[in-house]
């Protein structure tokens, strides 16, 4: 087996997302922009003769290794809603790694159902990877608890937790090699989709604005420290340290 290398973990930071997986696809970019989360993608992920290795460090409590195959990625074919074959884009191919997570968090996922929480087994997917929260993966890749604000409660917005929320921006702004997730509920603000997750490129509190990357539309979002705390419902990531 060979470890990806750094090349691979690149594509990573803009691999783009086709299935309901922005808490998998956005939590896989921002560890491929922290020294620490890059060295962890590195030791999870291998090349194998025929496919790949993706190693979880915490389920349960326990280490677990999934080995998939070309085949078993080859079969995880992009679908609408009527399971017709979706063909995707020649120029945005979907990121071998990030088929080879997904593919391993399918059988994840057969072996322990629960690390699926019931509230997004509400939404209707055809497979058992989508849906899902960023918290719960990151911290089941990585094996050490992330730094989360808001994600679980009913609160639709940082609102409610503005002191928290631009202490915590503040933060990341003096850590800039932190790898970090903002996700969204419902809003009306017309910058960010409703119910999606972004990866953070950059928070900047000199200016008060926030990067985010969008992997589904393939785009950069900015948003001032204001804008966030209205429309962004939780932030869930870790400092570079944190992954030490």
């Amino acid at each position: 087996m060979k470890p990806i290398g750094l090349n691979d973990i690149h594509t990573l930071k803009t691999a783009i997302q086709y299935f309901q997986d922005c808490y998998l696809v956005s939590s896989v970019g921002a560890l491929a922009k922290s020294p620490n989360g890059r060295r962890i993608l590195s030791e999870n992920i291998s090349r194998t003769q025929d496919g790949f290795r993706v190693n979880f460090r915490n389920i349960n409590g326990a280490e677990k290794d999934f080995f998939v195959s070309q085949k078993e990625m080859d079969d995880l074919v992009y679908m609408d809603k009527y399971y017709n074959p979706v063909p995707i884009d020649e120029n945005l191919p979907h990121n071998p790694i990030i088929k080879a997570i997904e593919t391993a968090m399918n059988k994840l996922l057969s072996l322990y159902p629960d690390k699926k929480p019931w509230v997004c087994r509400i939404a209707k997917s055809h497979e058992k990877f989508e849906f899902n929260k960023p918290s719960n993966f990151l911290e089941m890749f990585t094996g050490k608890k992330p730094v989360v604000l808001n994600e679980s409660e009913l609160n639709l917005s940082l609102k409610s937790k503005a002191k928290e929320s631009f202490e915590l921006f503040d933060k990341i702004s003096e850590n800039p090699d932190s790898s970090f997730v903002f996700g969204t509920s419902f809003g009306f603000n017309k910058k960010v989709s409703n119910t999606h997750c972004y990866s953070v490129n950059r928070v900047d509190k000199n200016s008060n604005s926030i990067e985010l990357f969008d992997h589904r539309r393939q785009k950069t979002v900015t948003l001032s420290f204001e804008e966030a705390i209205k429309c962004i419902k939780f932030i869930a990531g870790y400092f570079n340290k944190d992954l030490i």
